[in-house]
């Protein structure tokens, strides 16, 4: 069961992110941040020592309907292509909002400055998410729902299938982002070729949980 969010934490969340879309990651200051939740500058250091704290927090925050995504699934015949198209559509949401691809240009734009930001969104936003997925593809495995021998390369290859070259390219500037239709597009296509590359060989597919 998921814990019931503290509203003034929330607040200071949602305060930062804006602060740090608006200003960037350099300018947006503790004070400023505590002013527009509106809480006190104790409160705010209460919940967040400081702004890497805050910042990595605003990354998981980011990912929160993925990961609870990726909790909720279960190993089963019967749930397994429903589970990796609700994964699937959850990650594509994720990257392809606007506020993630603001985020990101944010990350790379302030990386010379301060390059401990990258390791933040990889130990709060990426990381996590990999390693619950890999996990459940492991699930799958041993479940003898699929053939995944190295769940941690067939994860990378899940991922990848979403992202790829439209990412980048949403990333600079180069094309909308995806309408819904054509994610569902997306989801259809990288799920489709999970599947078909990760059937088990044998006489026939297992159709009991």
């Amino acid at each position: 069961m998921n814990a019931v969010p503290n509203p003034k934490r929330q607040a200071i969340l949602r305060a930062a992110k804006r602060a740090f879309l608006t200003h960037g990651y350099r300018a947006a200051s503790m004070e400023a941040i505590a002013e527009a939740a509106p809480v006190s500058k104790p409160t705010l250091y209460s919940h967040f020592n400081g702004k890497q704290k805050l910042f990595a927090a605003v990354i998981t925050d980011q990912c929160r309907a993925l990961l609870d995504t990726l909790s909720s699934v279960q190993a089963s015949t019967r749930a397994a292509e429903a589970s990796l198209r609700r994964i699937a559509m959850s990650f594509a949401d994720l990257i392809y909002s606007a506020e993630s691809l603001s985020l990101l240009r944010l990350i790379i734009a302030e990386h010379q400055a301060f390059p401990e930001l990258s390791e933040l969104v990889h130990r709060s936003g990426v990381q996590p998410v990999f390693k619950r997925l890999t996990a459940y593809l492991v699930e799958l495995h041993e479940a003898e729902v699929l053939s995944i021998p190295d769940a941690e390369q067939s994860a990378k290859l899940f991922l990848g299938m979403l992202q790829g070259n439209d990412h980048v390219r949403c990333l600079m500037g180069l094309r909308p982002i995806p309408d819904p239709s054509e994610k569902v597009k997306l989801v259809d296509a990288a799920v489709g070729l999970f599947l078909r590359g990760h059937r088990r060989s044998g006489p026939r597919m297992r159709d009991e949980p």
